[in-house]
């Protein structure tokens, strides 16, 4: 998923593999001194909406914003809005007038007479961004001593019940901290009538790349053992409802010539015996694909990388000397068929005895057309039930042949219109990823909020089927002290954190997903009449106009989803009445 990968990073992220120790220091955050603090203990604390802005240690906003302004005149509620079975968050932003210890938060249930939804808060932990401590990592904790001069963010998370009652929920977040008066935040929620079905049936393929090596890594456990199972199945649970659809695997060892800081190792152990005949044990892949499948409830897809490594090679054991060794193949060539045609035909079979050959994709990141069409043909020969899913710079014309075809946002243009519509008619997907580049809308550690959010509009408003994004949990050495790596913008490689801790951005993300699945809702709803097809048309143009491929890389992502937003509840009303 990456470009102009240098050979010397290539070498230096191989050998930090053997050199740099494990690392599970779980320190506060990126904003704890350095020494103990000497100054005044806090007196005061102030709290105010933050929900799109990202806080550095550095941070005034959103407190300088109400400069020369009465606190008094200030409104006292935070007006929040949500459809039955939405997950509803924001966050909130805590100033202090100095070191604030055993600062500490929590919120009440939100109520509506004899009726009440729960909702939870925590304190947002900061790390390191490109030099710069950054508000993102969304644990359990509420309660923190914090520095002085440092905005601390609070996460609310409100998941309304599919059952809920519509109406408006009231509730406080209250903030306290050793000598000083506690500061209340009240919220208020409207429940609309919409309902938004369980993740499990939302329609957007999201394909965030899993690492289960990482996680092994990161708690220093066998991979595959029942400890390394018990580890991942949170933090997969915290993946499917955020609506994913497919299983990452890997047919052999490092896919993508090692662009992250843990292996990625072959869930296939390719065998050669004394007999020069190569055989196949696929005992890890078929582990994680039955836990993912049938524990995790991501069912969608199941992604293979790959059949065009970026090295052309693959790695095997060889009885014969008791020695790993390696081919390298060149799609199209006879060593290429002598290779991969035997596995094919064992593959197949193998997959086809356990009920999974016809969701089976043969994944291709950014390979070039010749290769892709050479490996598309013996496909065809030897594995018929198999499909092909490919991320591509741009499309090109083997797009139209493609299953699932994804290419960058700042190409996803070329793949709309009619090309789109065909695709469509045939049964094909149809994605875009962003990875290390644009740098905007993106989703780094450093990104504002919203463009996360915007991801997910644009999907929608363009019609698209999915979103995909390289990497889900493929962690740095120690991601709680700095979410760099290498050369990638800050947090490429990952968007939740070890111990099955979330971050703005992932939920951000999901919220995008949500707004995905609560326009095709409507959508759906055009043939009931023609006050309907208007009302959705409508929608659609204005939609259309501000998600676009030339705007995405502006300024106004803030405000391009507060305005869709809106537009998405004005639609729902115009449908009801």
């Amino acid at each position: 998923m990456k470009h102009f990968f240098p050979l010397i990073l290539l070498l230096l992220s191989s050998i930090g593999h053997a050199q740099w120790p494990a690392e599970r220091k779980q320190a506060y955050d990126a904003a704890a001194p350095q020494e103990p603090e000497m100054q005044t203990p806090a007196t005061y604390l102030s709290m105010r909406p933050a929900g799109d802005i990202r806080l550095t240690t550095t941070s005034s906003t959103p407190f300088d914003l109400v400069e020369n302004i009465s606190l008094a005149s200030l409104p006292n509620e935070l007006n929040l809005q949500a459809w039955r079975g939405e997950r509803c968050s924001t966050q909130l932003a805590v100033q202090a007038n100095g070191p604030a210890r055993q600062l500490s938060v929590s919120c009440t249930s939100l109520s509506n007479g004899d009726k009440s939804i729960p909702a939870t808060v925590s304190l947002i932990r900061y790390t390191v961004a490109h030099g710069t401590p950054t508000a993102d990592i969304i644990g359990g904790e509420t309660t923190c001593d914090n520095p002085a001069g440092v905005n601390r963010g609070i996460w609310l998370q409100i998941d309304v019940p599919q059952n809920a009652e519509p109406g408006i929920y009231q509730g406080q977040v209250i903030v306290s901290a050793e000598g000083c008066a506690e500061t209340r935040q009240t919220i208020r929620l409207h429940v609309s009538e919409e309902t938004l079905p369980a993740p499990d049936q939302w329609k957007l393929c999201l394909d965030l790349w899993q690492h289960p090596q990482a996680v092994a890594r990161w708690h220093d456990v066998e991979p595959w053992s029942p400890e390394h199972f018990a580890l991942l199945r949170p933090l997969m649970k915290r993946l499917a409802t955020a609506g994913q659809k497919c299983i990452t695997t890997t047919l052999l060892d490092e896919a993508w010539n090692g662009q992250t800081y843990d292996t990625f190792p072959s869930m296939v152990r390719w065998i050669r015996g004394v007999d020069g005949q190569m055989r196949y044990d696929y005992s890890a892949l078929d582990a994680w694909v039955s836990f993912m499948h049938d524990e995790i409830g991501i069912r969608g897809q199941i992604s293979c990388y790959t059949m065009i490594p970026w090295h052309l090679r693959v790695r095997f054991f060889d009885e014969a000397t008791g020695r790993y060794d390696s081919i390298r193949a060149v799609p199209g060539t006879p060593e290429y068929t002598e290779l991969w045609a035997p596995f094919l035909r064992d593959f197949h079979a193998h997959m086809q005895q356990k009920g999974w050959a016809e969701k089976t994709c043969i994944s291709i990141d950014e390979r070039p057309d010749n290769m892709v069409r050479a490996a598309m043909k013996l496909l065809e020969q030897e594995a018929p039930s198999f499909r092909i899913s490919s991320a591509v710079d741009k499309p090109s014309d083997l797009t139209r042949e493609v299953y699932s075809i994804a290419p960058v946002i700042t190409h996803a243009g070329t793949a709309l219109g009619d090309l789109l519509k065909e695709r469509k008619a045939a049964g094909k997907l149809t994605s875009f990823y962003v990875c290390l580049h644009p740098k905007k809308p993106n989703t780094f550690t450093h990104s504002n909020p919203a463009e996360a959010e915007w991801l997910g509009f644009f999907a929608a408003a363009n019609h698209l089927d999915g979103f995909l994004r390289w990497a889900y949990n493929s962690w740095n050495r120690n991601p709680f002290e700095c979410t760099d790596f290498v050369h990638w913008p800050s947090g490429d490689c990952f968007l939740v954190y070890p111990g099955n801790r979330s971050s703005i951005r992932f939920e951000r993300l999901r919220d995008g997903i949500e707004n995905y699945e609560k326009i095709n809702l409507l959508r759906a709803r055009a043939g009931k009449s023609p006050e309907a097809a208007a009302a959705v048309q409508h929608m659609d143009k204005i939609l259309a106009d501000i998600f676009s491929v030339e705007r995405s890389t502006g300024d106004s992502h803030t405000d391009d989803v507060k305005r869709a937003r809106l537009l998405i509840e004005q639609t729902a009303r115009r449908l009801r009445d």
